[in-house]
């Protein structure tokens, strides 16, 4: 589904781009299991734009559409505690494969390396979810046979499920964040 209502021509995710506790075992992992072909591995001596002496490494992972998943391994800056299974409410990425096979394929694949994975069924998509070595969770979905019917039903309601969780939960929020937080439209 293609949306029809932008005011810039922004056509896809070029990439996203996290934190990775080592780039030899995050190499690992994207590379040699998932299959996933690292397009770049970078070696800075400086932050990128400044003149702030800072060694980093940025590696950069393809999919089959041309995007990418891509990881910064800075060993001074990192907390040792940060890498941690991560809420997937705060962080997570979903990538689409084209079928249920293809997800019983990685969930084989992952298994026979030892990695831990959840199936969840969306209804609009099917979905199989891992947490990366870094603590990044991973959806692995595919398009249910009526993925477009399913969303262009819920669009028509969008707005208005919007409108009534805003008045269910603004006070919770005023308290939690401010109302400043929760009004910010212009800069």
């Amino acid at each position: 589904m293609k949306s029809e209502n932008s005011n810039f021509n922004i056509n896809n995710v070029h990439h996203v781009a996290f934190r990775c506790r080592d780039a030899e075992q995050t190499r690992w992992f994207y590379e040699e299991v998932l299959g996933l072909k690292l397009a770049a591995a970078l070696a800075f001596d400086h932050l990128s734009g400044t003149e702030k002496e800072m060694e980093y490494m940025h590696i950069f992972f393809e999919m089959k559409d041309g995007n990418y998943i891509a990881f910064f391994d800075d060993p001074h800056n990192a907390p040792s505690d940060f890498f941690k299974d991560m809420n997937g409410f705060d962080s997570h990425v979903a990538v689409e494969v084209s079928s249920m096979e293809e997800i019983e394929n990685i969930k084989n694949k992952l298994s026979k390396v030892g990695w831990d994975s959840f199936l969840i069924d969306h209804e609009f998509v099917h979905s199989l979810y891992i947490f990366d070595p870094n603590g990044i969770q991973l959806e692995f979905t595919c398009r249910d046979k009526d993925h477009d019917q399913i969303l262009d039903e819920d669009a028509k309601k969008a707005h208005k499920a919007i409108e009534d969780w805003t008045k269910k939960t603004r006070e919770l929020k005023v308290e939690t964040f401010g109302s400043e937080a929760l009004d910010q439209r212009e800069k």
